[in-house]
């Protein structure tokens, strides 16, 4: 379980440490059309908010490593984690709908990745959210139970 641990956290620092300058580069790589600009004004929040998620996980590969997963930092971490995947279905959403009708691009295969997107993250916040609860009962239940012992 360690071995899986460390190799999933150096997976989520490499990620990180690529993610980083690709958000810095990528709007200028980007061709300055209409469409794109709009584009740009939520796919860049949305990779800022991507990194906040790998940030967060790797605090919750530390406590792993530490055999501490059920404290109530955890369920912060996770509860923020939920946040931030919301945001991102969020923008996804704002994306999609200014494409449709500011833009007026009608692309399927655009409009079917943006939907997909939306569903994903808001999955994930949904997700995240329940694990952070399942997380928070398993350290009332700890704790009460280290206060009888």
């Amino acid at each position: 379980m360690k071995k899986i641990g460390i190799i999933l956290k150096l997976v989520l620092i490499i990620g990180l440490v690529v993610a980083i300058p690709f958000v810095i580069i990528s709007p200028f790589w980007l061709e300055h059309t209409r469409s794109v600009i709009y584009s740009m004004f939520i796919i860049y929040p949305n990779s800022l908010l991507m990194i906040g998620i790998t940030i967060q996980f790797i605090k919750l590969f530390q406590s792993l490593e530490k055999n501490n997963p059920f404290n109530y930092e955890n369920v912060k971490t996770l509860k923020k984690a939920s946040i931030i995947s919301l945001a991102m279905s969020i923008l996804w959403v704002i994306d999609l709908l200014l494409m449709i009708f500011m833009i007026g691009n009608t692309y399927i295969n655009y409009i079917i990745v943006l939907v997909f997107l939306a569903v994903l993250f808001l999955g994930v916040a949904i997700a995240l959210y329940i694990l952070s609860e399942l997380f928070r009962q398993a350290t009332d239940y700890k704790e009460e139970n280290d206060l009888t012992i």
